[in-house]
């Protein structure tokens, strides 16, 4: 689509300098371009043609367009260029240029940035993007995204899965429904191939690789052919797309944009493409975004070449001699400079090879690797005189005139006479690695130090750990592990940019109690970790926990608000509790638990007995990963009971784990780890699946009005697919939607209140049934009940365990009950045991009881027969 007139584009993009051309002379001018030209006004330099005050290096595709001046534009074009100003100063600027049509003639609108003042998208920098997303929220996971991946190719990750993770964070950061794909050029088929694409479905995979490069052929064959973006906002009445349209349409894709992938040398590698199911054109935040993901593929494509360069033979290093980008030197004997290229000159930073002389006058040292000094007679020029014979691939360092370091990688190459076969010179080729090494050491530095707080991360602190230990020898060595208590309220009431910052004041503290010879390093969230080496008795470590404790008890004050914080410390030791750096570390993640349990702001050691709960919990941890894919899960049913006419009429599913060689484990002992390990989200679509399909078979097989109850976890109702998932179930299973009722906690309720809203909205339309479980336990809010649109409450156990004879439970069971049908609400009272607390209830008004009285929780076969057996008795 084309801008209908220039007006429109002045209020897009008024913080440009902003210049509207027709038959290439100047009709308009915005105030800042008007300044920017150095014009007192508009009539100064209306008329003006644009090659009078934009001077171009040399020739590109917008200076091709404003020569011609009648071609219409597809999409914008960048170009960096000259501008000269009405007082005769030259300016480096970027232009963006738009067309669009006007009486039959092409109008052009040239947007203009100084480069000095103004950050440019051409030239995208970490810190322009900061600067320009939209929320802080957004800025900080994105930050903390490419840190993650700028660690995967700092530890050499494989390209394949940089790529495919690189495709997956933008999805979730853009969050518009984006799938994304990354395709490679292939310079031997020269066509592009596909690299990663984690969320294609995989026909359409089969589709896209191999495809060719030119127009008509796909947005990324244009954006790879030309070297420019290429936004389509509608595939179908694309000419990018005319020979391929149906292919994407097919898979419902409407839109597509495809960012070539550049080297800093503006090499083209493949092309970043954002798929839609909607026509859609990218905003600038999203286009940044673009950008910055293109940059980290191609460092990541970069390195990977670098590293396969380095591995090369010799024949390859020699043939670097011949690129002109390297330095190139020819010296005699003597160390007199015969000839170097500006290469050469500009990076040993040599002004004048006349005055310079000899070698020795343009740097004061030579040195090796572990920093030895060279000296002259032995530097790789005198040696290759002296002996005839080439130096390649050294690897060396210069400290020059003005006291700066170069790293070198050095050939040396002798320069024989055709006469008599002697060497009478040497060629000296040699690349500037210094940048090289300095950004493998800041990704070095990602790779094993945490971002926020600069303290060492779990990679070196597993590293340190295998060195300590491997020199113990017969001294002891300590871990210990630390757990702030109470951390998530400080980013729940403040802020995770407040949190931040009391993250930094802990390190801090920490750092302030512990020795140099003992490492500090944070494992992530609010853990840390403490390796201490060369302490003689454990009284070293009471006293190193007592000062922790002290520190951390003094108010972290954010804000002019003061927070307390306790820590749970846990304490293993070398070799008493392990003899490697895994197992120290979870003996003392346990004895930390142990700490927390006893009340927090406490130090525990670890013991025999916490040895036992270790290793229970790490058998069910290891189990837990390969229950759902060996069927290890099964689900029983606690039967609900109405106080109307005491007939059944639903169940809460409860799952349990059919633990090989063990037997049935309870939820309560591994629902927490699957919570922990990522595993709770399928865990409970199983659950979720299973019941409904049986809930449904119940209902066909009696002919009831049966309704089922499911439990869902925090994390789960968090999922934006869960509705999705809930539909798909209640499709496949054939039960109706009223026949379902979901079981939440009231703690999910307290975070999130805006994503909760929607997911309320989304499972409500459904027409599925929203339970309260153990109402009455937690904050139990009344606000909740007006604000989120609950069906049912169910009161906790320990109000109904204590009824009759507990007064104030009789009371506060009455007064939920009654408040609960003033709301339209329905109640449910759990862990009924006798007569005399149902009838209890039921005369107090309770619709129903769930609990002990009328059955356990029992296996699918043992609930069939209670319903053949109440079809025909009652309570």
């Amino acid at each position: 689509m084309y801008l209908q007139n220039w007006q429109s584009l002045l209020e897009q993009h008024a913080q440009d300098a902003i210049i509207v051309l027709i038959e290439g002379t100047i009709v308009h001018a915005n105030p800042l371009a008007i300044k920017l030209i150095r014009a007192k006004n508009l009539n100064e330099i209306a008329g003006m043609r644009w090659s009078s005050f934009l001077l171009f290096k040399q020739a590109n595709k917008l200076k091709t367009h404003l020569q011609s001046g009648s071609s219409i534009l597809p999409n914008a074009i960048a170009e960096f260029c000259e501008l000269q100003t009405r007082d005769g100063q030259s300016l480096e600027v970027e232009v963006r240029l738009h067309s669009f049509p006007l009486q039959r003639q092409t109008a052009y609108v040239l947007r203009l940035r100084d480069l000095q003042t103004q950050p440019i998208a051409k030239t995208f920098q970490l810190q322009t993007f900061s600067a320009g997303l939209a929320s802080n929220g957004l800025n900080h996971e994105a930050l903390h995204h490419e840190k993650e991946i700028l660690e995967m190719i700092a530890l050499d990750n494989p390209l394949t899965q940089i790529l495919q993770d690189v495709c997956d964070r933008m999805e979730r950061l853009l969050d518009n429904g984006s799938i994304c794909a990354i395709m490679l050029y292939d310079s031997d088929t020269e066509k592009l191939k596909l690299a990663a694409a984690p969320s294609m479905e995989a026909e359409f995979l089969n589709e896209i690789d191999h495809l060719e490069i030119g127009l008509g052929s796909w947005s990324c064959g244009v954006a790879i052919q030309t070297g420019n973006i290429k936004i389509v906002e509608d595939i179908a009445a694309s000419e990018l797309w005319f020979q391929n349209k149906q292919t994407p349409t097919r898979y419902g894709f409407r839109s597509c944009w495809s960012v070539p992938i550049k080297t800093a040398f503006n090499t083209l590698l493949g092309t970043v493409d954002i798929y839609h199911r909607t026509h859609r054109h990218p905003s600038d935040d999203e286009q940044t975004l673009i950008m910055d993901a293109m940059h980290v593929i191609a460092l990541a494509i970069d390195k990977k070449n670098m590293e396969q360069s380095l591995a090369t033979s010799e024949d390859r290093y020699r043939s670097v001699v011949n690129n002109l980008t390297e330095g190139i030197m020819v010296i005699a004997p003597g160390g007199k400079i015969l000839t170097c290229n500006p290469s050469a000159r500009q990076i040993l930073k040599i002004t004048d090879i006349e005055s310079m002389g000899r070698r020795h006058r343009y740097f004061k040292r030579i040195f090796r690797e572990d920093s030895s000094e060279i000296k002259i007679g032995e530097d790789p020029a005198s040696l290759v005189l002296k002996n005839g014979e080439p130096i390649t691939s050294l690897s060396l360092g210069l400290e020059l005139i003005d006291q700066t370091i170069v790293w070198l990688l050095v050939n040396a190459q002798p320069i024989n006479s055709s006469r008599n076969n002697k060497t009478e010179a040497v060629l000296i080729s040699f690349t500037d690695t210094t940048e090289v090494r300095e950004t493998e050491r800041q990704l070095q530095y990602i790779a094993t130090h945490d971002a926020l707080t600069g303290l060492p991360n779990r990679h070196q602190l597993h590293q340190r750990l295998e060195y300590a230990l491997s020199h113990a020898d017969e001294q002891k060595v300590a871990v210990i592990f630390l757990d702030l208590d109470h951390f998530k309220n400080v980013n729940d009431t403040a802020g995770h940019a407040a949190g931040d910052g009391l993250l930094c004041d802990v390190a801090k503290r920490l750092s302030s109690c512990i020795r140099a010879t003992d490492m500090l390093a944070r494992l992530g969230g609010d853990e840390f970790v403490i390796v201490v080496e060369e302490f003689a008795t454990a009284q070293h470590l009471k006293e190193l926990a007592d000062r922790i404790l002290i520190k951390m008890s003094e108010p972290f004050v954010i804000e002019q608000h003061q927070y307390h914080l306790g820590t749970s410390i846990g304490i293993s030791v070398f070799p008493h509790d392990g003899t490697d750096g895994p197992t120290l570390l979870r003996c003392a993640d346990s004895a930390m638990y142990l700490a927390k349990e006893l009340g927090r702001n406490n130090y525990q050691f670890f013991t025999s007995d916490l040895m036992i709960r270790a290793q229970h919990r790490y058998t069910l941890e290891r189990n837990l990963r390969r229950a759902l894919v060996d069927d290890e899960f099964l689900l029983y049913y606690q039967p609900k009971v109405s106080l109307v006419d005491g007939s059944i009429i639903g169940a809460e599913a409860l799952i349990r784990w059919q633990m090989p060689d063990i037997g049935l484990v309870a939820p309560n002992e591994f629902i927490p780890f699957a919570e922990e390990i990522g595993l709770i989200v399928p865990i409970g679509r199983w659950v979720l699946t299973k019941a409904c399909e049986q809930a449904q078979q119940w209902r066909q097989t009696y002919k009831i009005d049966f309704k089922i109850s499911v439990n869902i976890s925090p994390r789960q109702f968090q999922d934006p697919k869960l509705p999705q998932f809930i539909l798909e179930v209640l499709l496949q299973s054939g039960l109706p939607a009223h026949a379902l009722q979901l079981e939440i906690t009231e703690g999910l309720l307290m975070v999130e209140a805006e994503h909760l809203s929607s997911v309320f909205d989304a499972i409500k339309t459904l027409g599925i049934s929203i339970s309260l479980d153990d109402f009455g336990t937690g904050f139990s809010s009344l606000s909740y009940l007006q604000r989120f649109p609950i069906d049912n409450l169910k009161i906790d156990r320990s109000f109904i365990r204590e009824i009759p004879e507990n007064q104030d439970s009789v009371v506060l069971t009455k007064a939920i009950i009654a408040m609960s049908s003033a709301l339209g609400m329905s109640v449910t009272a759990e862990g009924v045991e006798n007569l005399e607390q149902m009838e209890f209830l039921k005369e107090a008004g309770c619709d129903e009881i769930q609990g002990f009285y009328f059955s356990r929780p029992v296996s699918v076969d043992s609930f069939s027969a209670l319903l053949r057996q109440h079809s025909i008795t009652r309570l």
